[in-house]
Protein backbone atom coordinates (compact mmCIF):
# COMPACT_ATOMS: atom_id res chain seq x y z
CA UNK A 1 0.00 0.00 0.00
CA UNK A 2 1.95 3.08 -1.20
CA UNK A 3 1.90 5.89 1.33
CA UNK A 4 1.89 9.48 0.22
CA UNK A 5 5.35 10.96 -0.15
CA UNK A 6 6.32 13.85 2.12
CA UNK A 7 4.71 17.04 0.84
CA UNK A 8 6.85 20.19 0.58
CA UNK A 9 5.38 23.65 0.09
CA UNK A 10 3.80 24.14 -3.33
CA UNK A 11 3.13 20.45 -3.98
CA UNK A 12 -0.37 18.91 -3.96
CA UNK A 13 -1.59 17.96 -0.49
CA UNK A 14 -5.36 17.56 -0.95
CA UNK A 15 -8.04 17.21 -3.60
CA UNK A 16 -11.77 17.56 -3.40
CA UNK A 17 -14.90 17.42 -5.48
CA UNK A 18 -17.37 20.31 -5.46
CA UNK A 19 -20.91 19.28 -6.40
CA UNK A 20 -23.86 21.46 -7.40
CA UNK A 21 -26.23 20.60 -4.56
CA UNK A 22 -27.24 17.90 -2.10
CA UNK A 23 -28.74 15.64 -4.79
CA UNK A 24 -25.61 15.88 -6.95
CA UNK A 25 -23.49 15.23 -3.89
CA UNK A 26 -25.44 12.03 -3.18
CA UNK A 27 -24.94 10.89 -6.79
CA UNK A 28 -21.21 11.58 -6.57
CA UNK A 29 -20.84 9.69 -3.30
CA UNK A 30 -22.72 6.68 -4.70
CA UNK A 31 -20.61 6.72 -7.88
CA UNK A 32 -17.12 7.01 -6.40
CA UNK A 33 -17.72 4.61 -3.52
CA UNK A 34 -18.99 1.96 -5.94
CA UNK A 35 -16.29 2.64 -8.53
CA UNK A 36 -13.18 2.83 -6.34
CA UNK A 37 -14.12 1.08 -3.12
CA UNK A 38 -14.07 4.33 -1.18
CA UNK A 39 -15.97 4.99 2.02
CA UNK A 40 -17.61 8.32 2.81
CA UNK A 41 -18.28 10.28 5.99
CA UNK A 42 -19.77 13.77 6.21
CA UNK A 43 -18.65 16.41 8.69
CA UNK A 44 -22.25 17.63 8.95
CA UNK A 45 -24.12 20.90 8.37
CA UNK A 46 -21.69 22.93 10.47
CA UNK A 47 -19.14 22.28 7.70
CA UNK A 48 -21.58 22.76 4.81
CA UNK A 49 -22.08 18.98 4.55
CA UNK A 50 -18.49 18.67 3.38
CA UNK A 51 -17.21 15.14 3.79
CA UNK A 52 -14.24 12.88 3.24
CA UNK A 53 -13.66 9.90 1.00
CA UNK A 54 -11.46 7.26 2.62
CA UNK A 55 -9.92 4.01 1.46
CA UNK A 56 -9.34 1.35 4.10
CA UNK A 57 -9.67 4.10 6.69
CA UNK A 58 -7.11 6.43 5.07
CA UNK A 59 -8.25 9.81 3.68
CA UNK A 60 -7.94 10.16 -0.09
CA UNK A 61 -10.19 13.12 -1.06
CA UNK A 62 -12.97 15.46 -0.01
CA UNK A 63 -16.45 16.09 -1.37
CA UNK A 64 -19.22 18.59 -0.71
CA UNK A 65 -21.90 20.84 -2.22
CA UNK A 66 -20.76 24.25 -3.39
CA UNK A 67 -21.05 27.09 -0.92
CA UNK A 68 -22.22 29.70 -3.48
CA UNK A 69 -23.92 29.50 -6.90
CA UNK A 70 -20.78 30.96 -8.48
CA UNK A 71 -18.50 28.18 -7.25
CA UNK A 72 -17.37 25.79 -9.97
CA UNK A 73 -18.47 22.15 -9.80
CA UNK A 74 -15.20 20.35 -10.41
CA UNK A 75 -12.39 18.35 -8.92
CA UNK A 76 -10.01 20.81 -7.24
CA UNK A 77 -6.40 20.62 -6.15
CA UNK A 78 -4.83 22.15 -3.04
CA UNK A 79 -1.11 22.91 -2.78
CA UNK A 80 0.68 22.87 0.55
CA UNK A 81 1.52 26.19 2.17
CA UNK A 82 3.29 26.81 5.48
CA UNK A 83 1.60 30.23 5.65
CA UNK A 84 -1.49 30.87 3.54
CA UNK A 85 -1.44 34.53 4.51
CA UNK A 86 1.98 34.96 2.93
CA UNK A 87 0.86 32.85 -0.02
CA UNK A 88 -2.12 35.16 -0.59
CA UNK A 89 0.24 38.12 -0.84
CA UNK A 90 2.52 36.21 -3.23
CA UNK A 91 -0.44 35.23 -5.40
CA UNK A 92 -1.57 38.83 -5.92
CA UNK A 93 2.01 40.04 -6.36
CA UNK A 94 2.51 37.59 -9.23
CA UNK A 95 -0.71 38.20 -11.14
CA UNK A 96 -3.23 35.91 -9.47
CA UNK A 97 -6.34 36.83 -7.53
CA UNK A 98 -7.81 35.59 -4.25
CA UNK A 99 -11.30 34.07 -4.33
CA UNK A 100 -11.67 32.98 -0.71
CA UNK A 101 -9.63 33.00 2.48
CA UNK A 102 -7.32 32.77 4.14
CA UNK A 103 -9.79 31.04 6.46
CA UNK A 104 -9.38 28.66 9.36
CA UNK A 105 -11.12 25.29 9.61
CA UNK A 106 -11.02 24.54 13.36
CA UNK A 107 -8.86 21.56 14.20
CA UNK A 108 -7.97 21.00 10.54
CA UNK A 109 -5.93 23.86 9.06
CA UNK A 110 -6.26 27.02 6.99
CA UNK A 111 -7.22 27.32 3.33
CA UNK A 112 -6.96 29.78 0.50
CA UNK A 113 -8.64 29.62 -2.91
CA UNK A 114 -7.18 31.60 -5.81
CA UNK A 115 -7.29 32.02 -9.56
CA UNK A 116 -3.90 31.86 -11.24
CA UNK A 117 -3.01 34.36 -14.02
CA UNK A 118 -4.15 31.90 -16.70
CA UNK A 119 -7.66 31.56 -15.24
CA UNK A 120 -7.34 28.23 -13.41
CA UNK A 121 -8.65 27.87 -9.85
CA UNK A 122 -6.34 26.30 -7.30
CA UNK A 123 -6.36 26.02 -3.54
CA UNK A 124 -3.68 26.19 -0.86
CA UNK A 125 -3.83 24.27 2.42
CA UNK A 126 -1.89 24.96 5.60
CA UNK A 127 -2.23 21.79 7.68
CA UNK A 128 -2.96 21.97 11.39
CA UNK A 129 -4.54 18.61 12.13
CA UNK A 130 -5.49 17.48 8.63
CA UNK A 131 -2.38 16.49 6.71
CA UNK A 132 -4.16 15.80 3.42
CA UNK A 133 -4.46 12.60 1.41
CA UNK A 134 -2.67 9.62 2.93
CA UNK A 135 -2.34 7.24 -0.04
CA UNK A 136 -0.80 7.78 -3.45
CA UNK A 137 -0.22 5.81 -6.63
CA UNK A 138 -2.44 2.80 -6.01
CA UNK A 139 -5.90 1.74 -7.16
CA UNK A 140 -8.43 4.20 -5.79
CA UNK A 141 -5.86 6.78 -4.68
CA UNK A 142 -4.58 10.01 -6.20
CA UNK A 143 -1.87 9.29 -8.76
CA UNK A 144 -1.03 12.61 -10.47
CA UNK A 145 -2.03 16.29 -10.65
CA UNK A 146 -1.73 18.44 -13.76
CA UNK A 147 -2.58 21.98 -14.82
CA UNK A 148 -3.97 22.28 -18.34
CA UNK A 149 -3.41 25.84 -19.54
CA UNK A 150 -3.28 27.87 -22.74
CA UNK A 151 -0.86 30.38 -21.20
CA UNK A 152 1.98 28.03 -20.48
CA UNK A 153 4.80 30.51 -19.83
CA UNK A 154 2.63 32.58 -17.48
CA UNK A 155 1.63 29.45 -15.57
CA UNK A 156 5.21 28.25 -15.14
CA UNK A 157 6.30 31.66 -13.87
CA UNK A 158 3.37 31.91 -11.45
CA UNK A 159 3.79 28.51 -9.83
CA UNK A 160 7.54 29.04 -9.60
CA UNK A 161 7.31 32.52 -8.08
CA UNK A 162 4.06 32.43 -6.08
CA UNK A 163 3.92 28.77 -5.02
CA UNK A 164 7.66 28.10 -4.81
CA UNK A 165 7.87 25.32 -7.39
CA UNK A 166 11.33 23.97 -8.21
CA UNK A 167 10.42 23.90 -11.91
CA UNK A 168 11.91 21.22 -14.15
CA UNK A 169 11.32 21.28 -17.92
CA UNK A 170 10.30 17.86 -19.16
CA UNK A 171 9.77 18.89 -22.77
CA UNK A 172 9.87 22.18 -24.67
CA UNK A 173 9.20 21.10 -28.25
CA UNK A 174 6.55 22.81 -30.39
CA UNK A 175 4.39 19.66 -30.15
CA UNK A 176 4.67 19.11 -26.41
CA UNK A 177 5.56 21.58 -23.68
CA UNK A 178 5.48 20.31 -20.13
CA UNK A 179 7.07 21.30 -16.83
CA UNK A 180 6.97 19.56 -13.46
CA UNK A 181 7.32 20.27 -9.77
CA UNK A 182 10.63 18.51 -9.18
CA UNK A 183 12.43 16.24 -11.58
CA UNK A 184 12.08 12.67 -12.82
CA UNK A 185 10.64 10.16 -10.39
CA UNK A 186 10.57 12.85 -7.69
CA UNK A 187 8.14 15.04 -9.68
CA UNK A 188 4.91 15.80 -7.84
CA UNK A 189 2.74 17.68 -10.36
CA UNK A 190 2.82 19.01 -13.89
CA UNK A 191 1.97 21.99 -16.09
CA UNK A 192 0.81 21.05 -19.58
CA UNK A 193 0.61 23.44 -22.54
CA UNK A 194 -2.93 22.55 -23.58
CA UNK A 195 -3.37 25.38 -26.07
CA UNK A 196 -4.54 22.99 -28.80
CA UNK A 197 -6.97 21.24 -26.46
CA UNK A 198 -8.42 24.51 -25.14
CA UNK A 199 -8.58 26.21 -28.54
CA UNK A 200 -12.38 26.10 -28.64
CA UNK A 201 -12.82 28.26 -25.56
CA UNK A 202 -11.95 25.79 -22.85
CA UNK A 203 -11.01 27.18 -19.45
CA UNK A 204 -7.61 26.35 -17.95
CA UNK A 205 -8.04 23.99 -15.01
CA UNK A 206 -6.34 21.41 -12.85
CA UNK A 207 -6.79 17.75 -13.76
CA UNK A 208 -6.94 15.04 -11.10
CA UNK A 209 -5.65 11.56 -11.96
CA UNK A 210 -6.93 8.62 -9.91
CA UNK A 211 -5.11 5.29 -9.95
CA UNK A 212 -6.63 2.15 -11.46
CA UNK A 213 -5.11 -1.32 -11.54
CA UNK A 214 -7.08 -2.00 -14.75
CA UNK A 215 -8.01 1.20 -16.57
CA UNK A 216 -10.29 -0.45 -19.12
CA UNK A 217 -12.23 -2.46 -16.55
CA UNK A 218 -12.57 0.56 -14.27
CA UNK A 219 -13.77 2.73 -17.17
CA UNK A 220 -16.31 0.08 -18.10
CA UNK A 221 -17.51 -0.01 -14.50
CA UNK A 222 -17.79 3.79 -14.55
CA UNK A 223 -20.12 3.52 -17.55
CA UNK A 224 -22.26 0.95 -15.71
CA UNK A 225 -22.57 3.41 -12.82
CA UNK A 226 -23.75 6.29 -15.00
CA UNK A 227 -20.41 7.84 -15.93
CA UNK A 228 -19.12 8.59 -19.43
CA UNK A 229 -15.60 7.38 -20.23
CA UNK A 230 -13.64 8.56 -23.24
CA UNK A 231 -11.29 6.50 -25.34
CA UNK A 232 -8.47 4.90 -23.33
CA UNK A 233 -4.93 5.53 -24.60
CA UNK A 234 -1.49 4.20 -23.83
CA UNK A 235 1.33 6.58 -22.93
CA UNK A 236 4.83 6.22 -21.59
CA UNK A 237 3.36 6.97 -18.16
CA UNK A 238 0.69 4.28 -18.35
CA UNK A 239 -2.73 3.67 -19.83
CA UNK A 240 -5.19 6.48 -19.13
CA UNK A 241 -8.69 7.65 -19.93
CA UNK A 242 -10.82 10.70 -19.19
CA UNK A 243 -14.15 10.04 -17.46
CA UNK A 244 -17.15 12.21 -16.67
CA UNK A 245 -19.00 11.16 -13.52
CA UNK A 246 -22.85 11.13 -13.47
CA UNK A 247 -22.84 14.88 -12.68
CA UNK A 248 -20.67 15.63 -15.71
CA UNK A 249 -17.52 16.31 -13.67
CA UNK A 250 -14.32 15.29 -15.40
CA UNK A 251 -11.39 13.31 -13.99
CA UNK A 252 -8.70 10.99 -15.31
CA UNK A 253 -7.96 7.34 -14.61
CA UNK A 254 -4.35 6.21 -14.98
CA UNK A 255 -2.82 2.77 -14.61
CA UNK A 256 -0.84 2.05 -11.45
CA UNK A 257 1.07 -0.95 -10.19
CA UNK A 258 2.90 -3.56 -12.22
Amino acid sequence: MPARPAVPDGAPIWLDLTTADAAANDRAVAFYTALLGWQHATYGPDFGDYGAFTKDGAPVAGVGPRATPEQRTAWGVYLRSSDVGATASAVTEHGGSVLAGPETVPGQGRFLTVVDPTGAEVGFWQPAGNDGYALFGEHGAPAWFELWTNRYEDAVEFYRDAAGWPVSTLSDSPDFRYSTYGEGDAAMAGIFDATAVLADGGTPSWAVYLGADDVDATAARAAELGGTPGEAEDSEYGRQVGVQDPNGTWFQLISVGD
